[in-house]
């Protein structure tokens, strides 16, 4: 549902029903995917928004699994962190994802009608 460019000059597509990102070329050519469905570290549930760091690293908003998770430009899994709840961190929905330009994470957090804010992952 969401696509983000890559510091490499690569297309990610986050692929909500498939539960996977797809990684094409600026002109559309098809490179790779990454991640399975799943709840256990590196796979994915209902990913629904994606963006990347100044570093390379791929954040991947899961509706379905109520975290975020973390990707090295090649799409090696690094760190999540949430869970499903209301408390500081924890998710419902979270169904969008941005770094500001000071490396701040904005998460919207759908069911929990708020946006929350990392300063760390």
């Amino acid at each position: 549902y969401d696509v983000t460019v890559t510091t490499n000059d690569q297309l990610l597509v986050a692929d909500f029903d498939h539960h996977c990102i797809y990684t094409f070329t600026l002109d559309g050519n098809y490179v790779s995917k990454f991640a399975t469905r799943g709840p256990g570290r590196g796979q994915l549930s209902k990913p629904i928004s994606l963006t990347t760091d100044l570093y390379g690293f791929i954040l991947v908003a899961e509706y379905g699994n109520d975290r975020v998770s973390i990707f090295n430009k090649d799409g090696k899994f690094v760190h999540c962190f949430g869970s499903e709840g209301s408390g500081d961190g924890k998710f419902k929905g979270p169904c969008g994802i941005a770094i500001s330009p000071t490396g701040n994470i904005y998460v919207s957090d759908y069911r929990n009608s708020r946006v929350q804010i990392f300063s760390t992952y």
